[in-house]
Order: C-alpha cells, then structure tokens, then sequence
C-alpha cells in the first residue's frame, strides 16, 4: 500500500521541489548558457548598430555622431571609403587594421550579401604576444556611386572568472532560499491547513452525529463553506438516525400488532372449535391484508427512491376516477356514521397512472380517516378549478395540523401527536409514498391546515383534452 503523508509534509515537500527547481533553471541559465547568451547579445548588439551607422554616412558631424555611439555601445566604428570625406576611423582596434585585412573582409562581406559577422576574428595586438578574440560586423553600401564599408567591432570577455563567481553565489542564495521555502510553506501550513486538520478530526465523529464545527475558526470562504456542509451534513445524518430508529420501532409495532391477532385467532380457533367462524376468519384475513399493504407500501417507496418505478400513464377521465375511489369508500364511511361527500367539477381527461394516483387519494382519505376522533366525521373528495390548473384535494374538520409540523408530515412515519398510533386504515407511511408518486409524476401537490379545523390535502393536474 502506498504511504500517505500529512498535508503539511506534503506542503513543504512540494514547496522545496519547487524551488529547487527554479533554482536548478537559474543555474543552468547562469553558468553553462551564460556564454552562448554573451555572445548572442553581442553579435546582436553589433549587427544592429552597424545598420545604425550606414545611415549616418554622409552627415557633417558623423565623427562626433560615431564618437558617441560607440562609446554609449561600448563597440568600435570605422568607415573605409576610397572618398577620403567619407572615412571615419575612431581610436580603436580597427584603426590597426592593414589593408589586406580590409580588402579581405569586404571581399568577403560582398560574397556573403553586402552583410557579414566574423565571429572568430583573431587580433594581434602590439606588443602583446596572445591574440585578441573580437567580432567584427561589416556592411557594403553604396554612397554617390562609391562603395562604402561600415565595420563595427567589440572585444569578447572571457567569463570563465565571472561564471566562478556567479556558482560561489549561487550556492550561499540556494542554501538561503531553500531554508526561507521551508519557513514559508511551515507558516502557510499553519495559517491554511490549521482549519482543515481541525476540521479533518472533529468530522471523524461524523457518523456519530457528534460533528461540532462551531468551535472551529476557519481563515477563508472555502473552510467556511466545508465546515458548514459537514455542520448540515451532522445534522441531516442525526435526522436520518431518528428516522430510522422511529422507522424500526414503528414498522415493528404495525407488524407486531397484525401478526399477534392472526397468531392468537389461529390458536384460538385451534383450541376452540366452535370458534371457528367466519367472523374469526375474517379478522384473520383482514389483519393480513394490513400486513401485506405495509409490505407493499415499503417496497414502492423502495422502488421509487432507487428510480425502478416505471408509470404507466394514459388518458382517463377525471370525475371517473374519484367517483371510483368514492364508491370504494362509501360503504365504509356509512358503516362508521362517517359524513363522505364527492364534488366534482367540468368533466376533463388528464393523462396520469391511474393505479399510483389511487394510491395517493386512497392515502389522502385513510390519513383523513385515522386523524378524525370528532363525533361528527366529515370528509370531501372533491376537484376544483384553478387559474390553467385543476386542484384535486381531500378535507376533512379533523384535528388538523400545527404549523411546525406541516413541513415534516410528508416524511416517513413523521407522527404529529409524537405518540406512535396504530393506523386504523393504511400501512402509515402512505403521505410519504404520495409524496414520491406525486413527484414523480412532476405534479405540484401540498397541504393546508388550521389545528383543531381542518385538513385539506391536494395536487393539481392539467387538461390534455376537453371532454366533448
């Protein structure tokens, strides 16, 4: 397994590799290419003040003209012309030049383009017994119909003590810039990657739900904003913990209660054998069924949340569907003394999953069903035009819902009374399965209420064709 390193080693590594690297670039630029670059600059320099100088041929003041450019460039000028008015030759080395050197070199310049650089002109000095290194530049131009040649020469300094010099240096500024890149990348690690190894432990409690980031102090917008997500993340994974425990413990409880009864009727009718009678048997079967609505209503909201519900939408008539589900529950409701009524608007075809959306008016009723403990229970199923929409809804004069609570009843086994209560009708978890087949259907949906009047929940559905 490969080694992990801290972030302020990795910091500081990184930061030293990085300067060593550009001190190993100034280095190489220093020594071994500082020669090549001399000369470069000298020839360049050479070339372009010889092309300076062919435009001043000519001009009265050009000794002083010359004087001065080749002191300000460091270079010698002289101008060879058979018209004596046009030589110019300044105290310099090419003033020793003896005619056949000259003849020579326009003879070559002439050759060459009317231009030419002798980079490897060797000139003797008097009395000097080594030969002098210089660069000569020389230029052909024709002036009043005589042939002109400008030479502009400068000496070659070795830079062998001058590049010993420069790598003495060197080592003493790398040695320091070395020592300061460590310091530096120690201080930013301390100002930058403080907040992060704080946050980095204090996130370690994180699945605990134990995640703390007030007490950090971060230093930039980024560490804000990571300490703030971890922050709501801690509290998201407190909330999910709750939910599953009430999860659990309910689900266990609707389970526990079903198969208690059909454990004890069927041992009751075992032992008993006049009890068994068809109202036994039908408790029996009843209580199965709430069993296997529990299971099903886990395993759609399952299949929603993992995207494996596929709807099978077609175009129905809507006050078909609701009279459907009100005839459903219409016995009921009169068995119970129970006040049911259906309202029906403009009949209209909407394009829905008739099976899902019964599911969810099924849902809307049993929760109108299971939180009405009046003496006088009334219930309407109903639809009702609004602006382009229609507004399918069920209210009920129930115990209604406190407004701390209307944003949290859609959320799996949210109870309101914060006592768990056996659901006389459903699996008790049907508002949070509508509200994942109301989104998946992309319709608006919602719930209005006043505690102790009543409820109304609802979803809008659009026309897709009128109903001639």
């Amino acid at each position: 397994m490969k080694k992990k390193y801290s972030l302020r080693l990795q910091l500081i590594l990184y930061m030293v590799l990085f300067i060593v690297a550009v001190l190993g670039i100034i280095y190489l630029f220093q020594t071994n290419f500082l020669d090549s670059f001399y000369k470069r600059n000298k020839i360049s320099t050479l070339m372009s003040v010889g092309r300076n100088v062919a435009t001043y041929v000519g001009q009265e003041d050009i000794d002083n003209i010359l004087d001065q450019v080749g002191m300000s460039n460091e270079v010698c000028v002289r101008i060879v012309s058979n018209n004596a008015n046009l030589n110019y030759t300044g105290a310099c080395t090419l003033r020793n030049l003896d005619n056949y050197t000259i003849n020579r070199i326009a003879a070559e310049t002439i050759e060459n383009g009317d231009e030419k650089m002798f980079d490897d002109f060797k000139y003797q000095r008097p009395f000097d017994s080594r030969p002098e290194d210089i660069y000569i530049f020389a230029k052909m131009l024709k002036y009043a119909d005589v042939d002109v040649m400008v030479l502009v020469s400068s000496g070659i300094t070795p830079l062998n003590v001058t590049i010993s010099t420069l790598e003495s240096q060197y080592m003493i500024i790398a040695l320091i810039v070395i020592v300061m890149s460590v310091f530096l990348a120690l201080l930013l690690s301390h100002f930058l990657l403080k907040p992060i190894v704080q946050i980095n432990t204090e996130s370690q409690n994180l699945s605990k739900g134990l995640y703390d980031g007030v007490r950090i102090r971060t230093s930039s917008k980024e560490y804000d904003e990571l300490n703030h997500t971890l922050i709501q993340a801690n509290e998201d994974i407190q909330k999910a913990d709750k939910a599953r425990k009430e999860l659990l413990g309910n689900v266990s409880h609707d389970l526990r209660t079903p198969l208690t009864m059909i454990v004890g009727y069927g041992e009751m009718m075992k032992d008993i054998p006049e009890e068994k009678n068809d109202e036994n048997i039908d408790i029996i079967i009843e209580e199965a069924k709430r069993l296997s609505a529990l299971v099903d209503d886990l395993i759609d909201i399952s299949k929603i949340e993992d995207d494996s519900v596929e709807l099978k939408k077609r175009t129905i008539h809507l006050n078909d569907l609701l009279t459907s589900v009100f005839h459903q529950y219409q016995k009921y409701c009169e068995t119970q003394g129970i006040d049911l009524e259906l309202k029906l608007s403009e009949d209209i075809l909407v394009e829905l999953d008739e099976k899902r959306i019964r599911q969810v008016l099924y849902n809307f009723i049993n929760n109108a069903l299971n939180y009405n403990d009046k003496e006088k229970q009334e219930i309407i199923l109903g639809v009702e035009k609004k602006d382009d929409v229609y507004r399918v809804y069920v209210h009920d004069n129930g115990c209604g819902i406190a407004k701390e609570d209307l944003g949290n009843i859609w959320d799996r086994y949210y109870k309101v009374d914060k006592e768990h209560k056996r659901h006389l009708i459903g699996s008790g978890i049907g508002l949070s399965l509508s509200r994942e087949l109301l989104k998946a259907h992309g319709l608006n949906y919602g719930v209005e209420s006043q505690e102790n009047v009543y409820s109304r929940f609802y979803f809008d559905v659009k026309a897709v064709e009128a109903d001639i």
